[in-house]
């Protein structure tokens, strides 16, 4: 039974570990991505042309909300006029009505835009929460995952328990004397 029980263990841990890796290798390409946007997009000015909030309902009937903008920019003498929307939604509608309000038509705003795709603008990039959701998300879920699966598997190894007792053939311990259980003398080696 024992030996089951260390399979199972082995085998979750073996599915646990890789997909938590996994996870983990996918938040280091996101905050990777994130972080060259930040670093390496160039900055323009773009007046907000339309705002607007967006709201959903998911499957258990809550709202979550966000915006909708458009901007219109200057890049190399070409006018643009691009769409765009906030990067997460949330189930907080004030936070989300203070992001539409700051970015209310005719207002003035630094966005970053893609040198190699000029429609390909962010409007909220910085080093916040809201910006790199996806790298948090999936580094907590790889973390976690890691970190059982490792656990598992470790757990699986287990120690030797001793040799069995051979009055009642249960592990009797690695130091003991006598068996733990039925009292009986273990013979000395």
């Amino acid at each position: 039974m024992a030996i089951q029980g260390k399979g199972v263990l082995r085998l979750v841990g073996g599915i646990f570990l890789p997909l938590g890796l996994a996870f983990l290798g996918g938040a280091a390409w996101s905050g990777n991505r994130q972080n060259t946007i930040l670093k390496t997009w160039p900055k323009t000015e773009a007046q907000v042309t339309k705002s607007q909030l967006t709201k959903s309902q998911d499957n258990d009937g809550n709202w979550t909300y966000g915006t909708a903008l458009e901007f219109r920019y200057t890049v190399n003498g070409k006018e643009y006029n691009t769409p765009s929307h906030s990067s997460y939604q949330t189930s907080n509608y004030t936070g989300m009505k203070l992001q539409l309000d700051a970015f209310a038509p005719g207002t003035t705003h630094t966005i970053l835009y893609n040198p190699a795709d000029p429609n390909d603008i962010r409007f909220d990039a910085g080093y916040t929460f809201g910006f790199f959701l996806v790298t948090f998300a999936f580094g907590l879920i790889g973390l976690s995952f890691s970190l059982i699966g490792a656990l598992l598997l470790l757990v699986s190894r287990g120690r030797t328990a001793g040799p069995a007792c051979p009055s009642c053939g249960r592990s009797a311990g690695t130091d003991a004397s006598f068996c733990p259980h039925c009292g009986a003398p273990l013979a000395s080696t």
